[in-house]
Order: C-alpha cells, then sequence, then structure tokens
C-alpha cells in the first residue's frame, strides 16, 4: 500500500477535469465548454493553470462582485480540506479500450501485469477495510461495496453538478464539488455575459454507467475512499441572450465522462463526511501510464530521501 506520505504529493490543481466525447473532437463537456471552465489534462495544464490562477486573483480583488460571499475564506477551505482533499489518487486506473492496448509482445505483458496487480491490490484493499468494519462475524459490515448505491450517487452528482454549472447556482455548485473545484467554477459564473443564461440537459444515458476504479487509501488516522463511474452520455446545451437562443449555441454531443468522487472514511465510527467530485478522469492509455510509472517512482524517491 503507498502510505500517505505519497499521496500528499499526488495533489491535483484546481480545474484539472477532462471527458473524452465519442463524436467530437473535444474534451470537454458542453456546460464545460460554455463555461471555458479550463479542465484541461493536456500537456498545456501548466498554461491553462497559470490562466486560472491569474483569473482567480483578479476576482479576489473584485470579491467577485455580487457573489463575493461565496469566495471561501482561509480558515473555512482549510477546514474543508480537512474533509475531503482534492487529490487524485495515485495509480487510479481506468481501462482503455483494446484499440489503445499497446500491440508489441513485451510491452503489451508488462502493460497487463501492472493492469491486474493494480486491480487485485484495489479489490484486496478495499474487501480488508470492508471486513474490518464488521463489529462481529456475525454481524454485517457497517460499510458497503456495492456498486448499485455508488453508481447512483455518481450519476446523481454528475446531473446535479451540470446544472448548477448551467444555471448559475453557486450554493448549490459549492455543495457538489471540492473546494479546489468550486473558485475557478464560481469565477467562470460571474464572468458570464451580463443577460446570458444557459440550459443544460440530459438527453439520455447511452449505456450503463459502471464502476471502473474503487480505492481506499489511509490519510493520517481516516481513510480516503475514492470512486470513479464511467458515465456514458448525450448531454444538449442551449445559449440564451435576454431570453432568445443565441445563433450556434446549441450543442448536443456524446460524452463518456470518467467521474472521481471521493469521501473521508473514519476507521472509527466508519461514517463519511459526504461525498464530493474532485475531477474526471482519462483512461490509463499505456502512454499514460508511462508517465504515471514516472511520477510514482519520483515519490517513491521523495519519500524514501525523507
Amino acid at each position: 500500500m503507498l502510505a500517505a506520505t505519497r499521496v500528499g504529493l499526488r495533489t491535483r490543481a484546481a480545474g484539472s477535469l477532462a471527458t473524452q466525447a465519442t463524436t467530437t473532437s473535444t474534451t470537454i463537456s458542453p456546460v464545460m465548454i460554455m463555461g471555458r471552465a479550463l479542465f484541461s489534462t493536456s500537456d498545456k495544464r501548466a498554461a491553462t493553470n497559470r490562466r486560472v490562477d491569474q483569473t482567480l486573483r483578479r476576482a479576489q480583488k473584485m470579491h467577485l462582485g455580487k457573489h463575493q460571499e461565496h469566495a471561501p475564506s482561509v480558515d473555512r477551505i482549510k477546514a474543508m480540506n480537512t474533509q475531503i482533499p482534492a487529490i487524485l489518487l495515485p495509480e487510479t486506473f481506468v481501462i482503455p479500450p483494446l484499440s489503445r492496448f499497446p500491440r508489441e509482445f513485451k510491452p503489451l505483458m508488462s502493460y497487463l501485469w501492472h493492469m491486474i496487480r493494480i486491480k487485485a491490490t484495489d479489490f484486496i484493499l478495499s474487501r480488508h477495510t470492508r471486513y474490518q468494519s464488521q463489529p462481529g462475524w456475525r454481524e454485517k459490515p457497517l460499510i458497503s461495496l456495492k456498486k448499485g448505491p455508488l453508481i447512483a450517487q455518481a450519476k446523481a452528482m454528475h446531473r446535479q453538478m451540470n446544472e448548477t454549472i448551467a444555471c448559475g447556482d453557486l450554493d448549490a455548485l459549492e455543495r457538489l464539488v471540492d473546494t479546489a473545484l468550486y473558485y475557478p467554477l464560481a469565477t467562470t459564473i460571474h464572468q458570464r455575459p451580463k443577460g446570458r443564461t444557459c440550459k443544460w440537459e440530459l438527453v439520455r444515458y447511452n449505456k450503463e454507467a459502471r464502476v471502473v476504479s474503487q480505492k481506499i487509501m489511509p490519510i493520517g488516522d481516516k481513510l480516503l475512499w475514492q470512486v470513479v463511474v464511467s458515465i456514458p452520455s448525450r448531454q444538449r446545451l442551449v445559449e440564451y441572450e435576454r431570453g432568445k437562443v443565441v445563433p450556434g449555441s446549441e450543442k448536443e454531443l456524446d460524452l463518456v465522462e470518467n467521474v472521481v468522487m471521493s469521501t473521508v472514511l473514519n476507521d472509527k465510527t466508519w461514517s463519511t463526511t459526504g461525498w464530493k467530485i474532485i475531477a474526471t478522469v482519462q483512461p490509463m492509455t499505456p502512454e499514460k501510464w508511462e508517465h504515471e510509472k514516472e511520477t510514482v517512482r519520483m515519490i517513491g524517491e521523495t519519500q524514501f530521501k525523507s
């Protein structure tokens, strides 16, 4: 098991979300296209995050105008971060399509070995935690790893997040997403042109949503429980300018979004702090895995030196 100190080195920058589109070249959902939420996971992430930081500093100077009451204070951010760390756990392995697997034999065997190792480790650790939550050998565990409720939770939060971004409900958004995501989203909503509104609609689910990753990892005296749910859907977005449809603003896309939600699990009472969305992730392609291995190696070296 990776130690908690490793986890701390894997904190994601604010706004590090991405989605996978199945019928278009874009990598952002319709609401994010409208909002310019800068959820990039490409090589331009650093430049993107710098622009986000600059925007946030300007927004803080302006106190977000009439929405300044929604900007969390430093103490509030610290309190929220002790509940839901804004981190994506190392080796969050979402299996890509078979077409993205390595073609050559040796790289394929290495890739498959690491995939099986990670999935087996995740399974064993999560089941071990479930066993630990069992008060007695004849009693039911206090936590459930059943996929049905987790999928329902992720689908509901995914839908609510898109709806709140579209309608600009900052209070509801703050309850749904991690603090690190709230700042850029709130700023984006505040910067919409005056008189501009939008409507988001979930047209349909193209396939059944499924859990593609589940990890439970210790952080201090608590446990971080992270679940990734793949949600294939068709979404529609329309922008309005003073009650009229903005020409060319209607977008309808088929998307596959790997939604990451996280909560802190108390290993004494086995209660949770409540789920929040922290990111979405791309599948772990061989190219991405090479980068992931290097990151884990660097984390391990840093931990060894410390």
